[in-house]
């Protein structure tokens, strides 16, 4: 005789707190990689472990850390989503949790101090409205009944018509989103066929942003999140897309989760975008964000096919095609001109205008010292007793090795390779250099590319 008992409410927990590690809070270079991935493989799936079950350890914008009870009211989705596991298309067990009971176990936790907030999403169990009812059911008991007014993050179902839901949302949470997934409705068609771009995610969108220019409610902000890679979609695309959520609605963070295949899905046989595209993606959001970054420059780290390159970082690339900027006098440069140079970020370059109130700066290992990473900095900045070559600024090295566990490895690249001979004279000028290379029929510039399209090598030294 089988017999068959209900999931309590830990059981649940375990599953549906490993089934919302889609919904990222972090770029993927925090310890979220040492934590295991459910396993979608098979039809009994149980859904991944965590270190402890459905706590997640968010950054915060200061740079602290807070615990949150990050979880799935339930994991059964009536949508085709391509990418996502919790779609129909996965024949697997599905849990769900009642209101409740995940209010009670929310404030179970929070007693115990074992989480500080809460983090709350949902499949689209019947339709969107009737979803997003369950959770500000959810949270509304969390707040009213057990008295929390710490922060929740709550989703805004795609596809939520009526605007009430989105209004107690706003009075109810502290931060607000909807998981956009692609950039526009025509890579949106491409990996669903019952979302709606406009009406379904566009429309909670401005509703949300009017409410927080009314200054009303309770939250102060949205986020969204964008799988990347799988619509087939550009860097550049996506780079679009980030500009007008974070210039036309205020949105506090833009979230990019390069794509997985997922078995049972009709991309199951897509290739996995490699997480340094998901890198290179944080990067030019931080270079839109703090580091004052226009878009006429930040374009410039695109190829011809809007792509950004996976072998140098956008910021490196932009200043090598800005070769009349540098080098920067690191003493007299403003704050704006010391946040353009690779290797200076906006706390460097507060210690560094502090610094200047007190005396000058004259050795570069006063540069390390206040977060200076010298090893990138040193063509593009002047200091006494320093000066970049003129042939060194035009050989600084851009090229990268491919991703490695732990990081980007760096390595000389093929410009500098090709004046690394020994006991060849380093004394030439930029103009030489693009003789030199313009001869030979390169098709690449060594100070705006990161290749030498000949092949080049440099003639070997002639004995004196």
């Amino acid at each position: 005789m089988l017999i068959q008992r209900a999931p309590d409410r830990y059981e649940k927990l375990r599953h549906l707190g490993a089934m919302a590690t889609d919904d990222i809070l972090a770029p993927a270079s925090t310890d979220e990689r040492t934590v295991p991935r459910p396993d979608w493989s098979g039809i009994a799936a149980s859904g991944g472990r965590t270190q402890q079950a459905g706590v997640y350890r968010a950054a915060m914008p200061s740079g602290k850390r807070i615990s949150l009870l990050r979880v799935m009211f339930t994991d059964h989705c009536i949508m085709d989503c391509h990418y996502c596991p919790n779609s129909h298309w996965v024949p697997r067990r599905r849990y769900g949790f009642k209101v409740d009971e995940l209010a009670a176990l929310f404030d179970e936790m929070y007693r115990r101090q074992a989480v500080a907030g809460l983090f709350l999403s949902s499949g689209i169990f019947r339709d969107s409205d009737r979803t997003q009812e369950r959770l500000l059911d959810v949270v509304e008991a969390i707040r009213n009944r057990y008295g929390f007014r710490g922060y929740i993050h709550l989703k805004v179902m795609p596809g939520v018509m009526d605007p009430g839901l989105v209004d107690a949302a706003h009075r109810l949470g502290t931060r607000l989103s909807v998981n956009m997934e692609a950039p526009t409705a025509g890579h949106l068609a491409k990996l669903s066929k019952l979302k709606r771009f406009d009406e379904g995610i566009l429309a909670p969108m401005r509703q949300i942003h009017d409410a927080n220019l009314a200054q009303y409610g309770g939250a102060v902000g949205q986020a969204t999140q964008l799988v990347v890679g799988a619509a087939d979609e550009t860097d550049l695309d996506i780079y679009a897309r980030m500009r007008n959520l974070y210039g036309e609605m205020g949105f506090k963070r833009v979230y990019y989760s390069a794509f997985r295949p997922v078995k049972y899905t009709p991309l199951e046989e897509h290739p996995a975008t490699p997480k340094v595209r998901e890198q290179r993606l944080y990067q030019m959001d931080w270079l839109s964000r703090f580091y004052g970054f226009d878009d006429g420059d930040l374009r410039l780290a695109f190829d011809d096919t809007g792509s950004l390159n996976h072998r140098v970082d956008p910021k490196l690339m932009i200043a090598s095609q800005q070769a009349e900027r540098f080098p920067i006098d690191i003493n007299h440069a403003d704050e704006s001109s010391l946040m353009r140079v690779p290797g200076v970020g906006p706390k460097a370059a507060s210690r560094i205008i502090a610094q200047r109130r007190q005396h000058s700066i004259t050795h570069w290992r006063e540069l390390q010292a206040m977060g200076v990473v010298w090893k990138r900095a040193q063509y593009f900045v002047y200091l006494p007793g320093h000066k970049p070559e003129p042939s060194r600024q035009g050989e600084f090295a851009l090229d990268f090795a491919a991703p490695q566990q732990g990081g980007l490895r760096e390595e000389p690249g093929p410009v500098a390779a090709h004046s690394s001979h020994r006991g060849h004279k380093r004394s030439r000028s930029v103009a030489d250099i693009h003789e030199r290379h313009i001869a030979h029929g390169c098709t690449g510039c060594p100070m705006a590319g990161a290749t030498c399209g000949a092949g080049y090598q440099m003639p070997s030294p002639q004995p004196a």
